[in-house]
């Protein structure tokens, strides 16, 4: 089942982000919408000299062909694109714990001047619950071991560290992969 919950630039979620006092919003975007295109080369500008060493096994993995992602949110404060996350359909269903992953987590990236703001974990949010409006039980992702504040960041959120899979197990000794549910609460 293709995550299709929502229109292509639907307004999703708009809030108030109370330290800041700014409105922020999530909508759905096309892959290569320019501004989620702008920030995903920000993350590779950021990621690809942590993760040189293992350039040539990685490069390949981590690609999210346009024709795999099921569905792009850009998030934006006061209209200033922040952040975004996208879905992309797995070629074969992940077991998390009993329940079917169809969909993993890819290109999570938050502007690094609207950080520690929580930001993530709204769209970490919407995009479970996508996956969950979706039919999946589950939702799948993957980091690697440079990273390590995004493998803190999710075991504080609630996710579970589970085995490699699909192509992230042809590196598993850079690879971190995590599942968690779709349904019910995660840590803040």
């Amino acid at each position: 089942m293709a995550v299709q919950a929502r229109g292509p630039g639907d307004v999703i979620d708009m809030l108030l982000v109370s330290r800041h006092a700014s409105t922020v919003s999530v909508r759905e975007v096309a892959w290569d919408d320019p501004a989620a295109a702008g920030l995903r080369a920000a993350m590779s500008e950021e990621l690809d000299p942590r993760l040189a060493a293992h350039e040539t096994r990685l490069a390949p993995v981590l690609a999210a062909p346009a024709d795999e992602v099921a569905l792009t949110l850009l998030m934006e404060d006061d209209g200033e694109a922040v952040a975004c996350g996208s879905l992309r359909r797995l070629p074969d269903v992940v077991d998390v714990d009993g329940a079917s992953a169809r969909h993993e987590v890819k290109k999570l990236y938050v502007a690094p001047g609207h950080r520690r703001r929580g930001l993530a974990s709204l769209l970490l949010a919407e995009l479970r619950g996508a996956a969950a409006q979706a039919g999946d039980g589950a939702l799948v992702l993957h980091t690697a071991t440079p990273m390590p504040e995004a493998v803190v960041f999710y075991q504080e959120r609630g996710w579970r560290e589970i085995p490699p899979f699909g192509r992230y197990a042809d590196v598993a000794d850079v690879s971190i992969c995590f599942g968690a549910p779709t349904a019910g609460r995660l840590a803040d």
